[in-house]
């Protein structure tokens, strides 16, 4: 660089010189040489200084010029002014070195950015100059762009190239299309006929009225089309915009209809709400059914939506309303007898880790098996079952009806029955390979519908407001069209299930429920006999002892944790969690215990005031209103605490919003 354009770009590089030789004569004035020539050489030292780093900046910045035109300017024309794109260079830390005419009029307006960081100007969050990514959004003077970064040269630590593309209207006409895809919704109010049963007709079809204008105010008020499509049905059609502001509100409706009395007393109605989105409105309302039967699966009083594949769930406060009606049992039982009759040989299992409950109804199904002369065995892994004293029990009257998983794979054949209670999910079920690989299968469970649930079932059988499988495979005992006879002790298993899962007949105990408890004791079941079922040895109460006395009590939460290798930490986790119900304030309890290497569980129990299988689900689990479990891999039990606290955090923190 000439020293006259030195001069140009940096006067105050005179000034300094100036201003040493005039300390330098002063000295010299005043007879103090030595100082005076120290001062001059200093000086003099300094200036060359100065002049050397401020050229080589300059060279550099030439040269990455230079390079930059090599890289993207056409051999025909060498001037960077030549490229119709606003463009910044930038240092590997984001620290602005140059930028050209268009990036200052088209970007940052009259704003002097040299010397400055990028992200003075863009926000942190929106800039990623060091990631994979070849572009990223970003956002200045209410315009909106897509940045394209290129390096200058090979050197990861290199200069930065950022060209911005002003996109703003083609974003604006994106978020347009967002706002305003489709969502179908269809409603369908819960119980109708269980309400119907219990007032007259007139009293109904007023409430019934009351709860559809509610609907139809509610939805009308977020600017939707609604359409009455039968009794408590709607069909709904809005905007991506308006379903996102009834999901901010987390879709209040459900409280307003469960909170509805008319004198002071519950009208007993709760709302399912299906939801999907998509592009087209046929795939939407397809996925809106699918999403309705699952939210009825569930119980009801909740909205389950269909977004890309997967689910969200709201609600699912209340309590679910036992249907007295009994008919569905009748065909549900006329059609399993006759696939079973069909079938060469018949395989029941329940869910991993068995417990009394998907034990008693594997062995209530055996039995009906065996009365219509067809071949049965219960696949069970007895080494990881809850239910061993179940199973050594009928043991002594059929030695050979369980089998192991493996060996049951093996003698699985095309027109094998695989009959799969006490579960849904085949990733749950004792052999997953078994179900996916057989042909025919039936699925007979009470727990609430999950979205991985097995869809290719010949039969599937599900009350969500039944207290177990074991009373549904009761009733169907009763229904069935040959009318067949069970054992003392499989009508013991099945009891022993139902006490299971009702705590003793203090949850989810129905009218159905003491009815098929009655139908047992008439098959000769013994109480007494059936409460030895539930016996533990010392060691056992101890150590379920030891975890209760170890919960911290948290708000209305019991949480208790145990590094135990009891190889039935399970059934004592279970134990613990049932009796940490107990303490005064808890209305629900966790128990987070070791199952394997960096693999915890968590068994969770409430008696409803809090739904343990919507906290269970946020953690991978799953299971009832009152009794959820969740398997995590990867972690230790303070790990998993933590995990939990957020999730209930969560649950707790949108409830709290409506």
């Amino acid at each position: 660089m000439k020293i006259r354009d030195f001069l140009r770009l940096h006067p105050m590089f005179l000034v300094m010189v100036l201003f040493c030789t005039a300390v330098a004569a002063t000295s010299f004035y005043l007879d103090k040489t030595a100082l005076a020539y120290f001062e001059l050489a200093a000086g003099i030292v300094l200036s060359v200084l100065v002049f050397y780093s401020e050229n080589k900046s300059f060279s550099d910045l030439q040269k990455t010029v230079e390079l930059i035109n090599s890289h993207i300017v056409s051999r025909d024309d060498d001037r960077l002014s030549s490229i119709p794109l606003p463009f910044v260079v930038c240092s590997p830390e984001g620290g602005i070195i140059w930028y050209n005419e268009l990036f200052k009029s088209d970007v940052i307006g009259d704003s002097d950015m040299t010397d400055k960081q990028i992200k003075s100007f863009i926000p942190s969050d929106q800039l990623d100059i060091n990631g994979n990514n070849n572009s990223f959004n970003a956002s200045y003077n209410n315009k909106r762009f897509t940045v394209y970064v290129s390096k200058v040269n090979d050197d990861y630590e290199g200069d930065y190239v950022l060209f911005f593309i002003d996109d703003t209207y083609y974003k604006y006409i994106s978020d347009k299309y967002e706002e305003t895809r489709p969502v179908v919704m269809i409603v369908s109010v819960d119980a109708l006929d269980e309400v119907s049963s219990m007032v007259s007709q007139n009293q109904f079809s007023t409430l019934l009225s009351d709860v559809e204008r509610m609907l139809m105010s509610w939805f009308t008020r977020y600017m939707c089309i609604i359409r009455k499509t039968g009794d408590g049905r709607f069909f709904v059609t809005a905007e991506y915009k308006t379903f996102s502001q009834m999901k901010e509100q987390n879709f209040d409706i459900l409280d307003s209809v469960r909170d509805y009395r008319i004198e002071g007393v519950s009208a007993g109605f709760t709302v399912s709400v299906g939801i999907a989105t998509g592009k087209e409105l046929f795939v939407c309302e397809q996925g809106a059914r699918k999403s309705l039967d699952m939210a009825k699966g569930r119980g009801g009083d909740q909205v389950v939506i269909n977004e890309n594949d997967e689910y969200e769930f709201f609600g699912g406060v209340a309590t679910g309303v036992e249907s007295r009606d009994q008919v569905q049992s009748r065909i549900v039982a006329t059609s399993i007898e006759e696939l079973i009759s069909h079938a060469s040989d018949v395989f029941i299992m329940g869910h991993k880790n068995s417990d009394l409950d998907a034990i008693g109804a594997s062995i209530g199904l055996a039995e009906i098996v065996r009365h219509l002369n067809i071949d049965v065995k219960i696949v069970v892994d007895e080494k990881t079952s809850m239910a061993k004293n179940l199973i050594n029990y009928y043991k002594e009257k059929d030695e050979n009806l369980f089998l192991s998983p493996f060996r049951a794979m093996s003698e699985l054949k095309d027109d094998s029955l695989v009959i799969v209670t006490d579960v849904m999910r085949a990733s749950f079920a004792e052999s997953t390979e078994m179900v996916q690989k057989a042909k025919k299968k039936v699925v007979i469970d009470h727990h609430r519908q999950s979205v991985d649930y097995i869809d290719d079932s010949l039969i599937f059988y599900h009350e969500p407001n039944s207290s177990s499988a074991s009373e549904m495979v009761t009733e169907l005992i009763r229904y069935m069209p040959s009318r067949p006879v069970i054992s003392k002790e499989a009508a013991e298993a099945l009891l022993a299930g139902i006490y299971l899962d009702t705590k003793n007949f203090t949850l989810k105990a129905g009218v159905r429920t003491f009815e098929a408890a009655a139908y047992l004791r008439d098959c000769s079941a013994d109480t007494i006999s059936v409460r030895k079922l539930f016996s533990a040895n010392v060691k056992e109460n101890a150590l379920v002892s030891t975890i209760v006395n170890s919960a911290k009590i948290k708000g209305n939460f019991a949480f208790a944790k145990t590094d135990s290798k009891d190889q039935q930490i399970r059934l004592v986790a279970a134990k613990a969690a049932d009796e940490l119900l107990n303490i005064e304030d808890v209305d629900a309890s966790f128990v987070i215990f070791t199952i394997g290497l960096h693999e915890v569980s968590i068994s969770a129990r409430s008696y409803g005031r809090v739904n343990v299988q919507i906290i269970m689900e946020k953690l991978g689990g799953g299971g009832h209103q009152t009794m959820a479990a969740a398997q995590l891999k990867n972690t230790d039990v303070d790990n998993a605490l933590k995990l939990l606290e957020d999730a209930i955090a969560s649950v707790t923190k949108r409830n709290s919003k409506k």
